[in-house]
């Protein structure tokens, strides 16, 4: 082996050398980068100052404030007015029910019987002859309305035989005899405030006088 020194042992031993120079150019990158983004920016004291703070208005002062009604309510007939207090509780006793008033109760009054009605044709019966085994009646109409009347006679006869009917001094109506019970019509109507005779003979009635008159089914007087 000679004296002169081998390359590669050389190159080895300028190895650390190269790791020194490169970590000190990296900090003095480094150095240089932190002084470039210290340098950019600007003192504190010449920021502008914070704008005010926006006050923003609260969601209680828009909603309106609800008043609780306390109006009574109407009073209804036949109810009591409900109370808004809240009951008492009680253990023992029941809830008291309203008392009477002092007063008497009013009792339901009867209304008054409507008046009978009064017959627009008035009847009266009378005996005109009695024959004994026969007899001669009449029956007196009265027309007592204001206005002309139609009417109808209706003798119960229980026994005999009719004989004879007419209208004095007026045109005659309509007869019919059917199981001992006479019904005459009237041919015209009976003028206001005037009065006409039925007049009739029964015979063969042993006596027996009539049982039952009406004229237009209101019992005529005089039985």
């Amino acid at each position: 082996m000679s004296g002169t020194p081998h390359p590669r042992a050389a190159s080895l031993r300028s190895l650390p050398w190269l790791v020194v120079i490169l970590g000190v150019a990296v900090m003095v990158l480094l150095l240089v980068v932190a002084l470039g983004t210290t340098g950019g920016r600007r003192p504190v004291a010449d920021l502008p100052p914070p704008a005010p703070a926006m006050s923003m208005p609260t969601l209680a002062a828009a909603v309106p404030s609800v008043r609780a009604n306390t109006a009574p309510a109407p009073a209804v007939p036949g109810l009591l007015p409900r109370s808004n207090a809240p009951a008492s509780p009680s253990a023992s006793s029941p809830s008291a029910t309203p008392g009477r008033t002092g007063g008497a109760s009013p009792t339901a009054s009867t209304p008054p019987a409507s008046p009978s009605p009064r017959p627009s044709v008035f009847g009266r019966f009378r005996m005109m002859a009695d024959y004994g085994d026969g007899y001669a009646g009449e029956v007196l109409l009265v027309n007592t309305t204001l206005r002309p009347r139609s009417w109808t006679v209706r003798l119960v006869q229980p026994r005999g035989r009719l004989g004879g009917i007419w209208v004095e001094s007026a045109p005659q109506g309509t007869t019919q005899v059917r199981d001992g019970v006479l019904t005459y019509t009237s041919g015209v109507d009976l003028a206001p405030r005037t009065s006409v005779q039925l007049r009739f003979i029964y015979e063969y009635t042993g006596g027996v006088k009539p049982s039952g008159c009406t004229v237009n089914g209101f019992p005529c007087s005089g039985l």
